[in-house]
């Protein structure tokens, strides 16, 4: 017979036999879940490595491995391996190489910074074989997950931080010149940029990685404009291609230039660079002082102007500039309608040209330019060996039109004055009243050698005469008719 004692014994055994497997259980739980965590470690592992082998390859691996302690604070640090544009040092060095292990402590406190990604990062380079993988090709690898600074364990979780300022181991500019010792001669440069004179390397360049080339802190058009805004030029009813496109490199050295305006080179050649046909110009006769001596800025904006083609001023104002006289010429009763009609660089090239003051011709083909109507009857005159400007002026004058001196005095230059007797009009003599009392109906003004008679640019008729009729009186009676048809003449 079981006693109640045997029964009591038996429950307790049974108890002992589920806990004891209720403990096994725990233990195949705990066991599997320290498998699923290996195994999840094992996949951040070749997550993590994979990531910074692909994107920097084996030395950025390593060099987060050298530099676990820097990184482990300077989390912001790490996503940079991925830019398209990575320093060396900062990509195959330690942080050492430019930084002294701890910096100089300031007031200011960061927002908190999380180290989790660190802290597994960490982890994952301490075990052996990531540590082994490392080091396949580095010697020292038995370095690898040390650094020249010593991390303080409790920093391995959230914390707020002190800001430090850059810590270098020398003044910026001496640093960067230990590897970038071409810069330091730009310094007798002629102009240098203000930020590169003060060695502040750093307001245009970042020191670790940049997404933009030349590690700019950005793209370079936005990097400019930061300081160099050009709104009110960049507005302008036409603008430069490179100015308002941001490519402010192709014409500006960013460091230090011996040319005005930081320009990679003088103004003519690099110029000439892009508009190649006005560079076929260097080698004609004359040329135009701004030009001969490469100053293009003299005329034109190099940015945006008002004006085409980039002018600094309109036409004629900026010509006046420099050629106050003509300015005046063109302010006198009798002028070419510069500013209307047509402008300096109608009649001048503004660059060069094979003939004097910078004109596409030369002589009377010129003018024809213009007044090709004169041509024919001209060619064929006794004028004809007569240039143009011999009788008139090209910009302005005080007598209509355009002469050089009053008529009948610019006649008299060449026409002398033994044919012509003011006290009388005697035919049989040649002689005519040109001066004086006698006045031309037509013209409503004193008679003048071109008034009525003649032509100075040609007729079909001898002696230029304007008018001519079967009886050798067509001209006289434009003057000497009887009150018939529309003009009134004197019968002398």
């Amino acid at each position: 017979m079981v006693s109640d004692r045997d029964v009591v014994e038996e429950d307790d055994l049974d108890i002992d036999a589920q806990e004891e497997q209720d403990e096994r259980r725990a233990r195949r739980r705990r066991g599997l879940i320290a498998v699923i965590l290996l195994l999840l470690l094992l996949m951040c592992c070749c997550t993590t490595v994979s990531q910074v082998w692909l994107t920097g390859g084996r030395e950025q691996a390593r060099f987060l491995a050298r530099n676990i302690e820097c990184l482990e604070c300077h989390t912001d640090l790490i996503p940079d391996f991925s830019e398209p544009a990575v320093h060396d040092p900062f990509a195959l060095q330690q942080c050492t190489t430019c930084h002294v292990p701890h910096g100089k402590k300031v007031s200011v406190t960061s927002a908190t910074v999380s180290s989790d990604l660190m802290q597994r990062f960490s982890r994952i380079l301490q075990w052996a074989p990531i540590r082994w993988w490392l080091s396949l090709s580095e010697s020292d690898a038995a370095q690898v997950g040390s650094s020249s600074t010593t991390a303080d364990p409790s920093t391995s979780s959230s914390k707020s931080i002190k800001a430090t300022d850059s810590g270098l181991i020398m003044p910026e500019t001496e640093l960067c010149w230990t590897c970038h010792g071409s810069m330091g001669a730009k310094l007798g440069d002629e102009f240098p940029h203000e930020p590169f004179a003060a060695g502040r390397c750093t307001n245009c360049h970042n020191p670790h990685a940049s997404k933009y080339k030349s590690l700019l802190l950005m793209a370079p058009q936005d990097l400019c404009f930061t300081c160099h805004p050009m709104v009110g030029e960049l507005d302008r009813m036409q603008t430069h291609p490179p100015a308002k496109e941001g490519r402010c490199l192709e014409c500006h050295d960013p460091h230090a230039s011996n040319y005005q305006g930081m320009l990679v080179s003088s103004q003519r050649v690099l110029c000439t660079r892009c508009h190649p046909s006005v560079e076929l110009k260097s080698t004609m006769a004359i040329q135009h002082v701004p030009f001969l001596n490469g100053d293009c800025t003299g005329c034109h904006q190099p940015h945006g102007s008002r004006y085409t083609p980039l002018l600094n001023a309109v036409q004629p104002d900026l010509c006046y500039q420099c050629h106050d006289s003509t300015e005046k010429d063109f302010r006198r009763p009798s002028h070419h309608p510069v500013g209307g009609t047509f402008m300096c660089t109608s009649c001048h090239d503004p660059h060069a040209a094979q003939y004097l003051n910078l004109v596409a011709a030369t002589g009377n083909n010129f003018c024809y330019q213009c007044h090709e109507q004169k041509r024919e009857l001209y060619d064929t005159s006794s004028h004809a060996p007569v240039r143009c400007d011999r009788c008139h002026t090209s910009h302005g004058s005080n007598n209509v039109p355009l002469l050089q001196e009053r008529n009948p005095s610019l006649c008299f230059q060449c026409h002398s004055r033994s044919g012509f007797d003011e006290r009388t009009h005697s035919v049989a003599n040649k002689n005519h009243p040109v001066r004086g009392a006698h006045y031309d109906v037509n013209a409503e003004a004193p008679l003048t050698c071109t008034s009525s008679c003649h032509d100075p640019h040609g007729t079909r008729l001898n002696r230029m005469l304007r008018y001519f009729d079967y009886h050798r009186d067509g001209t006289c009676l434009m003057c000497h008719a009887v009150t018939q048809g529309s003009r009134v003449g004197i019968d002398y």
